[in-house]
């Protein structure tokens, strides 16, 4: 990916906007929020909602065939721009087409027809396919579709949009826009918050747009009738996050608040999460305090340290700065003996020495 390269969700912002949304489009990446998100803006640019009974047809993965696609796309929109067809998830997760579409002649047909139909049709045609891909479960998959002659015809009829995860900025702008929907104040220093603490970025958790959105739905209603969104309406939602929390029981342990670490760990015992699900995110992120804090006594400053761990890694640079100031709290020997005594509770609790809770408050004093 070329650095600074527009966003998909930019690019086609921009195209809807200047009317260069051409006969077939495909949507799909990590993002699946976004790529639904747009699925949707496109209908809704495109169908008139009077006559959308007619102008819209979705064709379920497990029924559609080449001729119903064909068929569909023939008939003229009634009272709308365009006559839309529309196949969501039309590539699974793991790269495949529908089962009709297994033999060569279906897809070659099916192909065929974007080729010489759609693809003449122009910028302004009558007609829009709507092709959305499933989250890809690997880069093998990913691969997979890349590989479909439907995926090179849409590269080369239509236009592709790869909604990738979003960067630090990117992300801070998502937030920022749904607030302003909502009609809330804020200040700046709130949408740093929720981008840092949110989990978003973080691939030890299932944590993405959509669960970024739900959690802004719920913290604009704790708002309430206030005018302003505040930190404890960020906290009263953000803190529900088993991770946030290990996070800040392990800040706590850094300034010297033993108690609070110990509420901290109950809390999350009480609320259902099992020792060895706790004991994987504190290993997870005293490892990477311990890898950004070494990366900073070889000279490193924070922006190189971000840039190297999203390359090799994919961690996210608000995930890389938390984890660096919270590492700061300790000296980089500390953090490797601590390190190391947590990776010992995991045994002493599998052969019975401790029970998995003790052994957790054993670790914590132990610091």
């Amino acid at each position: 990916m070329v650095r600074n390269e527009e966003h998909a969700f930019v690019k086609i912002g921009k195209d809807i906007k200047a009317g260069r949304i051409p006969g077939l489009v495909l949507l799909w990446g990590v993002e699946e929020y976004l790529v639904n998100f747009y699925a949707e803006e496109l209908i809704d640019r495109y169908v008139n909602k009077a006559s959308e009974a007619l102008d819209l047809v979705v064709l379920d993965r497990d029924k559609v065939t080449e001729n119903g696609i064909i068929e569909n796309l023939e008939t003229v929109p009634l009272m709308s721009e365009r006559k839309v067809v529309y196949l969501p998830d039309f590539i699974d997760d793991k790269g495949k087409l529908p089962k009709s579409f297994q033999d060569s002649q279906s897809v070659d047909q099916l192909v065929s027809y974007i080729d010489d139909t759609v693809a003449k049709a122009g910028e302004n045609p009558g007609l829009l396919m709507i092709i959305t891909v499933a989250k890809q479960e690997d880069e093998r998959n990913e691969q997979a579709v890349r590989r479909t002659k439907v995926f090179k015809a849409a590269c080369g009829a239509g236009k592709v949009y790869d909604f990738r995860a979003l960067d630090s900025r990117q992300l801070q702008g998502f937030i920022e826009k749904r607030f302003l929907a909502s009609g809330k104040q804020f200040k700046p220093g709130i949408i740093t918050l929720i981008a840092r603490d949110s989990g978003y970025g973080n691939k030890n958790i299932d944590y993405g747009l959509f669960n970024l959105d739900n959690d802004l739905k719920k913290i604009i209603a704790h708002c309430g009738t206030a005018d302003e969104i505040s930190p404890a309406d960020v906290a009263s939602v953000l803190t529900i996050n088993p991770e946030n929390n290990v996070f800040a029981m392990i800040d706590a342990i850094g300034r010297n608040k033993k108690d609070e670490a110990f509420r901290l760990l109950h809390n999350l015992l009480e609320d259902g999460s099992s020792e060895f699900q706790l004991l994987a995110l504190i290993t997870k992120q005293l490892e990477l305090m311990l890898t950004t804090c070494e990366m900073k006594d070889r000279g490193m400053n924070l922006k190189s340290i971000q840039g190297l761990l999203k390359k090799s890694d994919g961690i996210h640079e608000f995930r890389t700065q938390k984890a660096l100031e919270a590492g700061s709290r300790f000296r980089t020997n500390d953090l490797k003996r601590i390190l190391s005594a947590a990776y010992e509770v995991e045994p002493n609790v599998k052969t019975g020495l401790m029970p998995g809770p003790l052994a957790l408050e054993y670790f914590i004093a132990g610091i």
